[in-house]
């Protein structure tokens, strides 16, 4: 990663900020990244919630109960689509 040093300063209103620390804290970024990214055209997704870890972690748990070749696949499959749309930071 590269060595940030240069360094940018805005005002915001307290109701702005206060908005952009509770976007930011859903995206589990900082301000300064948060910021940074959506001035870059970046758009950070949401963190993933518990309860998205805890379906990945059933389905996976799936794989380990005899299923068929093809079922196994399939739970596989869905578990790749899951962790790209919803685990994996896309650009930045």
């Amino acid at each position: 990663m590269k060595e940030k040093k240069e360094r940018l300063e805005l005002r915001v209103t307290g109701a702005e900020k206060k908005a952009i620390r509770s976007k930011a804290a859903k995206c589990g970024l900082t301000i300064s990244e948060y910021v940074r990214k959506r001035a870059l055209g970046y758009e950070p997704r949401g963190a993933p919630t518990d309860a998205l870890f805890d379906i990945t972690g059933r389905l996976s748990e799936l794989t380990n109960g005899g299923l068929s070749p093809e079922a196994e696949k399939a739970v596989l499959d869905l578990l790749t689509d899951i962790r790209r749309a919803f685990f994996e930071s896309e650009g930045m």
